[in-house]
């Protein structure tokens, strides 16, 4: 009796375990954000996640009342994508799921984007700003070899470019001088043959 019993517990802890795991798989792992604004729930998200640097993606916005889709709202609400102190607007397009918008953007910086919904739906005001998931430098997935850092070959870039001035005013000041000494020579070339 003992040992059914003992198979019993592990059979039942098992199907919780299986249960939960399959309930688990089942929603969405997705990190969006969410706010109401008035009887309307807006849930901001991207399209595809995780969010890769140089990887064309979409802002995705899906607006419900009561848990049912909102329709209609692309032509009433503005989105502007921040960072870092850049905008960059973007229409809003209607998915096929209805109640769900995309605007589309590649993303060419990792870091935080804040998302600003403004405008109305129906007759609520919207204004907004909410922050969809991180985006990841492209390391993030990359097999076998990392790519090259963007900021590390800016970098480079940059100090290659301040060396190659420091080059060219080096170049145009012994230019002066050359020529300036090859003046000296001719003047002194002349003044000795005079008599």
């Amino acid at each position: 009796m003992n040992r059914l019993h003992k198979h019993t517990l592990s059979l039942v802890a098992n199907l919780l375990v299986l249960v939960g795991l399959l309930w688990l798989g089942s929603r969405p792992v997705l990190a969006h954000s969410r706010t109401e604004v008035g009887p309307y729930v807006i849930v901001i998200g991207w399209q595809k996640e995780p969010v890769i640097v140089g990887d064309r993606n979409a802002i995705l916005i899906e607006v419900t009342q009561d848990g049912a889709p909102v329709t209609g709202v692309e032509s009433d609400l503005d989105l502007t994508v921040l960072y870092a102190g850049r905008s960059f607007r973007s229409n809003l397009n209607p998915a096929a799921t209805p109640g769900v918008y995309l605007a589309e953007i590649l993303p060419t910086v990792r870091g935080q984007y804040e998302v600003q919904l403004t405008g109305s739906i129906g007759d609520t005001a919207v204004d907004e700003v909410l922050e969809p998931e991180e985006v990841l430098g492209s390391k993030a997935l990359t097999f076998p070899d990392d790519p090259p850092d963007p900021f590390a070959l800016q970098e480079t870039v940059d100090g290659l470019s301040a060396q190659l001035r420091i080059f060219q005013i080096l170049a145009a000041a012994g230019l002066v001088l050359g020529l300036a000494g090859l003046g000296v020579a001719v003047f002194a070339l002349v003044r000795g043959r005079q008599p």
